[in-house]
């Protein structure tokens, strides 16, 4: 970033004994940080990110981080042991230490989406001291009630459109009988596999879009990836989503028990068409949650994710929010 105090910067640090890749970016070096934890595990948001919300540079260091095993830190090798929710915690937070010293901050602003939105509430619980705010996108919170909320639009939608191949698919699946992801459904992995299939394709996923076409060219033209890196990109996502969910801290999690207060203000936003992570649960889980200062954001114009669905909308929020939190 061509400016006097700018920062552009390509690191591999070494985070709890594995190499990954994070990418520095701001107008001024003096501005508070910003780390954003992408979703997943393994879907890196980086081109993403730097097409649709690179606004953010303006009035932010923004982190851009793929996670353990994710985009440009994915290696061939991994030991599928190293897929665990633990060590993603761990990660935050070797990756949060280094970031304070780095830039001489006292606090962090995090954001997170979907999986890393879930993250993100990790890591406030387990440090507030290290987060100025927390902003959840799509968040996750609650296995089966989310998944159960989810599976049950799908099928009403499926029955509205009358749509055969979806009622069998989703009738020989059944609904979600647990918050254990390889089991929840009558046949198994396969089913939530099914039902997020159709999820997308029946309008809970996106809005206004059946498929993910123009984020993947948006991906596949971006500068941020070569062609090896894209091949990497989607080994990195099958191998990280196909392992954790072995993982039984990854299963059946209910934030509404394990995290019914946080000590640093909140900012959940949601898009209405959002039944991926269903925005009623989010607006309830905001009801009941203690915190120093919260707010619920729903966004009309997107599902699953505002941050890329409605980005200019997003970028103002997000320096809304930092301005509401900066003096507390």
């Amino acid at each position: 970033m061509k400016t006097q105090n700018g920062i552009s910067e390509i690191q591999y640090l070494d985070i709890n004994n594995t190499k990954q890749y994070v990418l520095l970016r701001g107008k001024d070096k003096n501005n508070p940080v910003l780390l954003f934890l992408h979703g997943g595990p393994g879907a890196s948001a980086t081109a993403l990110l730097r097409k649709f919300n690179s606004e953010l540079e303006d009035h932010f260091t923004v982190v851009y981080w793929d996670q353990r095993n994710a985009g440009k830190s994915y290696r061939k090798k991994t030991p599928k042991e190293e897929i665990k929710v633990a060590k993603y915690i761990q990660d935050v937070d070797t990756l949060v230490a280094y970031l304070k010293s780095r830039f001489k901050v006292g606090k962090i602003f995090l954001v997170g989406h979907s999986w890393g939105a879930r993250l993100g509430l990790y890591s406030v619980q387990r440090h507030p001291e290290n987060y100025m705010a927390y902003v959840g996108v799509g968040q996750e919170l609650a296995a089966y009630e989310g998944e159960l909320l989810s599976y049950q639009y799908t099928l009403n939608k499926a029955k509205e459109k009358n749509h055969l191949k979806a009622l069998k698919d989703l009738q020989e699946s059944g609904p979600p009988q647990s918050g254990e992801f390889t089991t929840m459904y009558k046949n198994g992995f396969w089913g939530l596999v099914k039902q997020k299939d159709w999820l997308l394709k029946m309008g809970g996923e996106r809005y206004g879009k059946t498929d993910y076409t123009d984020w993947i060219f948006s991906i596949l033209f971006s500068g941020e990836y070569s062609f090896l890196d894209l091949v990497k990109y989607s080994r990195a996502s099958g191998f990280s989503a196909g392992n954790i969910i072995y993982d039984p801290d990854f299963n059946n999690y209910d934030f509404f028990k394990q995290l019914p207060e946080v000590k640093v203000p909140v900012f959940f936003i949601s898009g209405a068409y959002d039944y991926n992570t269903p925005w009623e649960l989010v607006e309830r889980y905001h009801n009941t949650l203690k915190a120093p200062h919260k707010e619920f954001i729903k966004f009309e114009k997107s599902g699953h994710s505002p941050v890329f669905e409605e980005p200019e909308k997003f970028n103002k929020e997000i320096i809304r929010i930092y301005k509401t939190v900066k003096d507390k």
